[in-house]
């Protein structure tokens, strides 16, 4: 990458937390989004006054303030469903791109130059609706996506170039709300992914809500239709389960209504809890293995990525399933986030990646719907495969089709995205209809070819056999999908949103200057510096307008004290 070009930003949208990265000095670096943060909690909050909360802020308010904070939304891109936060409504696109935005902007800060291009990892198993929806929330927070990256791959990448032996691996990543598995085989600087499989509906969350499900069954009158409860139940069980990690028996106590509750929870109470979830990651992991025709024994590494691999069941199960304990050396909750930043090295052309080929492969099936002659019947709906799920990409395919009626004048192309042999149990991408010569049944053939990018978007191209014209679709959107003048309205409703204290430019430039101070001092100096500069971003956090002028006060007369020893 040229000195003079915007560096691109890797980011990784978790449904529980973000990270943003860039790949900097010939390694990825973190950026943090306060002085000692790297990770950002994925929460959208609005406070009383109408301010935009993100974050930490947003979080805390999570149990006191329910109606106004929303998180774990990721699982919804691509879906209509809309959240509602006091009297605004957000789908989760825009929540996500709010969340985007705040990274960009921490990234701007971090790097000292406006950015715009970003690469943005996402679930391997999410659909094309959803890479769309991804994509579209990148547009809305300011970035061109650069390119949409496979999580288990991001990992991959991060452990790739710091050990570049040959060896095949599983990543299996658990997040806050997916789940994927992906195999991946590593050679003279390639790093090929085999295959991938997941469930978008299966993560850590799902764990959260087994514990506080058994909670409730202790306490019946727990379940009362009450959304502060709820959430309520819901932080209870979250730390009844990060506190498993470290200790034999939980405990946690609750006071409602006048009545105080408590809970002790061991790891035998929680495996059988969560039993019947730990059975749904089997089902992916045999299903990657079995598509890229991997023998457990031919795996020379399990990779963990994900906050959820933390807990002690999930690190038991994957010891149990390979007979061998994971690779654990890069932070669970960081790695598919620096694996960002080297695909964004990547495709920005850093030499000090020169060495480094990545091919991904494709984590569901697309094709086209036909019909089946059975005796004097003719049957519809069922789904033809051009390209198979675990397809390198970019791919071609062609296939040849014939009709099925006498003087069939026309042939509907009607494009699906699924694993099911019914068209009506799959997802439909686009469809489009072509003119035929009317002759015979089966006398008209027909090429159909499927071309797939990088960048996910799907070339459909169609040619009568004999005749010169072809017909092409290109599909960019799918169902649920935002389109161009959407994209463009929701962003200026975003822009209309109240700014964070942070965000305004003269606390930014206050901030930025206090850092080039604290780098250019030493000793007694550098300490008081530090001491109001986190002061100050410690008010900006809280956003309590007095706090933070005050703060913003002495921060500025500290800065003049010293402005004339520079």
């Amino acid at each position: 990458m040229q000195e003079s070009q915007s560096p691109i930003i890797g980011i990784d949208l978790g449904t529980s937390n973000s990270a943003v990265t860039w790949f900097s000095e010939q390694k990825p670096t973190l950026i943090s989004h306060t002085r000692h943060e790297r990770l950002l909690p994925s929460v959208v909050g609005i406070d009383d006054n109408g301010h935009l909360l993100i974050g930490e802020p947003a979080k805390a308010r999570l149990v006191s303030h329910p109606h106004l904070t929303v998180a774990s939304f990721k699982r919804y891109m691509g879906t209509d469903k809309i959240f509602t936060l006091g009297s605004q409504q957000f789908r989760a696109e825009e929540l996500s791109a709010i969340i985007l935005r705040k990274l960009k902007l921490d990234a701007e800060i971090e790097i000292g130059c406006t950015v715009t291009q970003a690469v943005i990892t996402v679930p391997a198993y999410f659909n094309d609706t959803q890479r769309k929806a991804v994509k579209a929330a990148g547009q809305m927070a300011g970035l061109t996506v650069e390119r949409l990256l496979n999580e288990p791959t991001a990992a991959a990448l991060a452990y790739g170039i710091a050990d570049a032996k040959e060896q095949k691996f599983l990543v299996f990543d658990l997040g806050g709300g997916t789940f994927d598995v992906s195999l991946i085989d590593m050679f003279d600087g390639v790093i090929e992914v085999r295959a991938s499989s997941g469930d978008t509906w299966l993560g850590g969350d799902d764990f959260t809500e087994a514990i506080r499900q058994w909670m409730i069954s202790r306490y019946p009158e727990l379940a009362a239709d009450n959304a502060t409860l709820s959430s309520t139940l819901t932080q209870q069980a979250e730390d009844l389960k990060r506190q498993l990690s470290s200790v034999s028996v939980a405990k946690v106590k609750l006071v409602h209504a006048g009545n105080e509750y408590y809970w002790e929870l061991d790891e035998q109470t929680l495996h059988e809890c969560c039993n019947g979830l730990l059975s749904k990651l089997k089902k992916p992991v045999i299903q990657a293995l079995s598509d890229a025709k991997f023998d457990i024994g031919q795996l020379d590494h399990i990779i963990l990525v994900g906050g959820a691999t933390r807990m002690p069941l999930i690190r038991q199960l994957v010891t149990r399933m390979f007979n061998r304990f994971p690779r654990n050396e890069l932070n669970p909750d960081e790695v598919v986030a620096l694996g960002a930043a080297v695909q964004a090295g990547l495709v920005a052309e850093d030499r000090a990646l020169d060495d480094i080929v990545l091919t991904d492969v494709m984590p569901y099936s697309l094709g086209i719907s036909i019909a089946r002659r059975n005796g004097d019947r003719i049957d519809t709906g069922f789904f033809s495969p051009l390209i198979e799920r675990n397809s390198f990409v970019p791919v071609s395919v062609m296939q040849i089709f014939s009709t099925m009626n006498d003087n069939q004048r026309q042939l509907d192309i009607e494009v699906y995205q699924g694993e099911s042999r019914k068209v009506s149990d799959n997802l439909l991408l686009d469809k489009m209809s072509i003119t035929v010569p009317a002759r015979k049944a089966g006398e008209v053939s027909v090429e159909v070819r499927f071309t797939y990018t990088l960048d996910g978007i799907l070339e459909v191209e169609c040619k009568v056999i004999g005749q010169e014209t072809a017909w092409t679709m290109v599909i960019e959107k799918t169902p649920n999908t935002l389109n161009k003048e959407e994209i463009a309205q929701r962003l200026k409703a975003l822009d209309n949103l109240k700014q964070h204290p942070r965000d305004i430019p003269e606390n930014r430039q206050l901030s930025a200057e206090a850092a080039k101070r604290y780098e250019q001092t030493l000793g007694e100096e550098r300490q008081v510096i530090d001491y109001y500069a986190n002061q100050f971003e410690l008010a900006l956090e809280k956003q309590d307008l007095r706090s933070i002028v005050s703060a913003k006060n002495e921060l500025r007369r500290v800065l003049d004290q010293f402005k004339d020893r520079f």
